[in-house]
């Protein structure tokens, strides 16, 4: 069922209110919703946002037309979510570390300036660094992959994973380049002058 509402040249708040009077009277549905004031857009948007309905917007000339879809889960839960992508963002990191370790004492000597004999035992991961090298890129490239092609479009975005998604993995991306590439630079840098 497509419900219309026609909410062209209305002051605020009255495109929110009757947006909400729509919504109210509709079980499921879209409710096709014009417009054509940027505050209204942004306000009727604002308020789909904050009640959790899953919308999009097209331009049509002079006017927006919001799609809010009401009844349908249309989104996955921000907890399986942000607990999948925490999960590979420390898998990310860990196996880069993993792929490090055979320049780690170094860099640990070099930050805290005390003997780090004790974890010299590292040493056994070497030969698996390629592999670690391949786990923890491809971590990476699938959180690019599944924000470029997935969350970037989605219109409605809540909680904290979705709208700093990129900010974190940036810091995520930057940290496993550091550490996959450390091995190479690290040279340069302990040799000095």
């Amino acid at each position: 069922m497509v419900k219309k509402l026609d909410l062209r040249n209305l002051a605020c708040p009255e495109p929110v209110l009757k947006t909400k009077e729509a919504l109210e009277e509709m079980e499921e549905g879209i409710l096709e919703i014009k417009l054509n004031s940027f505050s209204s857009i942004q306000n009727v948007k604002r308020f789909l946002q904050n009640q959790g309905i899953y919308f999009n917007e097209k331009k049509e000339g002079k006017n927006t037309i919001i799609n809010a879809i009401k009844g349908y889960s249309c989104e996955i839960p921000e907890s399986k979510e942000s607990k999948s992508f925490w999960a590979l963002i420390a898998g990310a990191a860990i196996t880069a570390i993993l792929a490090s370790t055979c320049c780690l004492g170094p860099l640990l000597f070099l930050i805290f300036g005390v003997s780090v004999g004790s974890l010299s035992f590292l040493h056994i991961f070497a030969p698996y660094r390629i592999y670690f090298t391949i786990a923890a890129a491809t971590i990476i490239i699938y959180l690019w992959l599944n924000y470029f092609l997935k969350l970037r479009k989605r219109p409605v975005c809540s909680g904290s994973i979705c709208k700093n998604y990129v900010k974190y993995l940036s810091i995520g991306t930057v940290f496993v380049l550091i550490m996959l590439t450390y091995p190479f630079w690290a040279q340069y840098l302990f040799m000095g002058e």
